[in-house]
């Protein structure tokens, strides 16, 4: 799929994360070492040389709560738990600068695999603090999901494209009213 440009730096990350797992089309690219191998370069963040099954369940997981916090819902405190849980784990906290940009966040970076999941956490915590996360959303297609920065006026999209999902939606909703007509 090819929905809407992609969010800007430094949403872009977040954005990625999510869509390497695309739903209509099947297709996760953390099913294989490569796959994260790939995400990372593209990303600029560390990887291990050898990603092993724990660290693609782990990327993972991550991805899915990701998700799932964008996209809200019953399933939003669950999936920020597991990611307060990850920012524990990696040890990621803020330091304070005397510069610009007066902040960054730092983790323990045990390994290449922390390293990288500190800075997505980083980008996902100062997004939220800043409020640029709020255009960074989930298509309300159950069977897209897919993550799409909303740049509409009043940030009201609902779907990642409305060519596609938001007329599949239509279209169901249209059928679903002709066959009440019809059974009433």
């Amino acid at each position: 799929m090819t929905p809407r440009p992609a969010a800007p730096p430094p949403l872009t990350v977040l954005q990625s994360l999510v869509n390497t797992r695309e739903l209509l089309e099947n297709r996760d690219d953390f099913t294989a070492p490569t796959g994260l191998l790939a995400w990372s370069e593209a990303q600029g963040l560390p990887c291990p040389a050898r990603p092993s099954e724990a660290d693609l369940t782990r990327m993972s997981r991550v991805r899915e709560a990701l998700r799932q916090l964008l996209h809200g819902g019953e399933g939003a405190p669950a999936a920020a738990a597991v990611l307060n849980g990850e920012l524990a784990r990696t040890g990621t906290r803020p330091l304070l600068q005397a510069g610009p940009p007066g902040a960054e966040f730092v983790g323990d970076g045990a390994t290449a695999l922390d390293t990288a999941i500190t800075r997505v956490l980083a980008t996902l915590v100062t997004a939220r603090l800043d409020g640029s996360l709020a255009r960074l959303k989930i298509c309300g297609a159950e069977d897209c999901l897919w993550a799409y920065y909303d740049r509409s006026p009043n940030a009201v999209s609902r779907w990642c494209e409305t060519s596609v999902c938001g007329a599949r939606h239509k279209m169901r909703a249209y059928r679903a009213r002709r066959a009440a007509a019809t059974t009433s």
